[in-house]
């Protein structure tokens, strides 16, 4: 049974455009000019999800926002606003959208490409890849395309599902690639492996438009692979890295929107069952090298981090785990505002000016997650405050003890030890020894979190990993 989408749209041959490119990608569509015209057609007919022009007039789009929270609660509104000034003219809060039945937000004219794919963010997955199911494999296509348009990931990173989502590249040189997997493809495993261990390709390739996609599909298999015992905890973790590392360059290179928002708390779910249902990760710990300086490799290893510092917690939750896994992943998107030269460097290793500049991206992160509403308001707490320090050294605000949020502690705690861990290109037990040996870096951190730190590097016998060699 096709998907229902409702177009209202005030002017005809846009709405009319729209049905016809969602038609042909198999969608079923009804388009309509007017306000009044939109609540008969819903009262008549269930729809999955309505694209609704602000604009429209003859009972006004907040007119229909209202019909749709009181009558229609399940369908997803996904609103179009001419320009941001016509939220004022609307009296409308752009904070206050969600709580109105909006899931997604697009000012200006969206393509309909991004109109798609806010639709299928909302739709569950399963669906979707049930009615894309692939038949065979196409054959191998050169393509001559410039490198920026590409996303890479790791060859040992990339498991599909049956139907291939997206085109799936080699690259030969640069700007010339191999296209071995095409979009609707039967997912062949032998193919992959072949490149990997026959001509050792150690990077595949899709196009940036697709990274949405990736994204959800990855969240999916993730999903699938976590409570499935026959994958190990190194392949799942490895699953859920190279997610985490497109997801958030996703965030930093096209911004906060609502369905990507969505997908980082499917992701801190996943890090979660994978942190809460493996009992021996201290062992994947020991020979645990990534040791990237890239902002996003980074920040999923705070997040990882983070989360397996929390589960030592006894409040710990799912729910506690979101805040905190949202506020890892983000805790330096406000570094994006920084120049090239010191975006990616350890703070360790900057000059005067440049920590001064450095320092400014607490606040400067707060400042971008404040344009997204359904970012919480102790999220952005915790990435102002992951640089304070419970004696008072750290920034923006030099904050000391209990003025310092737990959780915000604890990002702090994954994001120095991280530093050391990539800094030194030492692995994580080496690195905690590092910082337990350095007196200074104790003081900077309550005691308690240091103590449930400790216990990520536990055997389940209770015996601390015999590595460190240390007393505490």
């Amino acid at each position: 049974m096709a998907v229902k989408i409702l177009i209202i749209n005030h002017a005809l041959y846009l709405a009319k455009e729209l049905a016809s490119f969602l038609t042909k990608v198999g969608y079923e569509t009804d388009t309509c000019v007017t306000g009044k015209d939109a609540q008969i057609m819903m009262y008549n007919k269930k729809y999955f999800a309505i694209v609704l022009d602000l604009a429209v007039q003859d009972h006004p789009g907040p007119q229909v926002l209202k019909f749709v929270r009181q009558i229609h609660t399940s369908v997803k509104v996904i609103l179009t606003i001419p320009a941001e000034q016509n939220l004022q003219d609307y009296n409308l809060e752009k904070n206050l959208l969600e709580k109105q039945g909006v899931f997604d937000v697009f000012i200006g004219t969206p393509s309909f490409k991004d109109l798609q794919i806010a639709i299928e963010g909302h739709r569950d997955f399963g669906d979707i890849i049930k009615n894309e199911s692939g038949v065979g494999v196409s054959e191998e296509t050169e393509a001559n395309l410039h490198d920026e348009r590409f996303v890479q990931i790791s060859i040992d990173e990339f498991i599909s599902v049956r139907a291939v989502q997206f085109d799936v590249f080699v690259k030969l040189l640069s700007g010339k690639y191999i296209k071995i997997l095409h979009s609707g493809d039967t997912f062949d495993k032998e193919r992959v492996e072949k490149y990997k261990n026959e001509k050792k390709v150690e990077h595949l390739y899709f196009l940036k438009e697709d990274r949405t996609k990736f994204v959800r599909l990855q969240n999916f298999v993730a999903e699938k692979a976590i409570v499935n015992k026959k994958v190990s905890a190194k392949s799942k973790v490895n699953l859920v890295k190279g997610l985490s590392e497109i997801y958030i360059d996703a965030v930093y290179e096209e911004g906060l929107k609502p369905l990507i928002i969505e997908q980082g708390k499917a992701i801190c779910d996943n890090i979660y069952d994978i942190v809460h249902k493996k009992n021996d990760l201290h062992k994947l710990l020991r020979e645990y090298s990534s040791f990237s300086n890239s902002l996003s490799t980074h920040s999923y290893l705070v997040t990882f981090f983070a989360s397996m510092i929390i589960r030592q917690f006894e409040w710990d939750s799912k729910t506690t785990n979101e805040t905190l896994g949202m506020a890892a992943l983000l805790h330096d998107i406000g570094c994006t505002k920084l120049a090239e030269d010191i975006r990616e460097m350890s703070p360790f290793k900057m000059n005067e000016e440049q920590l001064n500049r450095y320092k400014l991206h607490c606040q400067d992160g707060v400042d971008i997650l404040n344009a997204c509403p359904s970012i919480s308001q102790m999220v952005k707490q915790i990435v102002l405050q992951h640089h304070e320090r419970i004696n008072g050294e750290g920034f923006p605000c030099g904050l000391k003890y209990e003025r310092i949020l737990e959780l915000a502690q604890v990002v702090g705690l994954a994001d120095e030890f991280v530093r050391h861990m990539v800094d030194n290109q030492i692995r994580p037990p080496d690195a905690l020894k590092k910082m337990l040996l350095d007196q200074n870096c104790l003081k900077r951190y309550n005691g308690f979190i240091i103590e449930r730190f400790l216990k990520v590097f536990t055997d389940p016998d209770g015996q601390l990993n015999r590595s460190l060699n240390i007393k505490v």
